[in-house]
């Protein structure tokens, strides 16, 4: 019974990319904000980073074909759950604790499955972060200053924050 429970959890969370990627879907027509689209886009430049990157290093992976070096899956929900942190984290600190544990049980999974080694999620996990730093500062630093002061609607641009 354990053994099922634990194989049914990890096709979910094999399946987390098209569930993450409706979700996102959804939230660019609902919520239209410039902020928005502008994690969507640093999750792109991420992603397109770890295929790059993959092609570098061109490390096999456990078992299949293919390279697993950074895991790009451990990267882009990291680079999710921490942009996710920094935007939404004194406002929804529940909802950015589940998300938080969300992602690490998909970067879990990844060695669970085979799909990629330890040292493989762990740097994935690692450049997801440091994306998720460096275009959330950008954000906050330059950006949304930016837009707040030339726009005439400001508050139609900002995310959570």
């Amino acid at each position: 019974m354990v053994q099922w429970s634990l194989n049914g959890l990890l096709a979910i969370l094999a399946q987390i990319k098209f569930i993450v990627s409706l979700a996102t879907f959804v939230l660019i027509i609902y919520t239209r904000s410039i902020h928005f689209m502008y994690f969507v886009v640093g999750a792109c430049l991420t992603a397109i980073l770890g295929k790059v990157l993959k092609r570098i290093f061109q490390q096999s992976r456990p078992q299949g074909s293919g390279y697993g070096m950074p895991s790009t899956h451990s990267q882009v929900i990291m680079f999710f759950a921490t942009y996710f942190h920094c935007v939404a984290y004194t406002s929804m600190p529940s909802l950015v604790c589940c998300v938080s544990l969300l992602a690490l049980a998909v970067v879990w999974s990844r060695v669970q499955l085979k799909h990629h080694t330890l040292s493989q999620v762990t740097v994935g996990t690692l450049l997801g972060i440091l994306c998720a730093l460096l275009w959330y500062a950008a954000w906050s630093t330059i950006l949304s200053p930016l837009i707040v002061e030339y726009s005439p609607f400001p508050r139609f641009f900002i995310f959570v924050s």
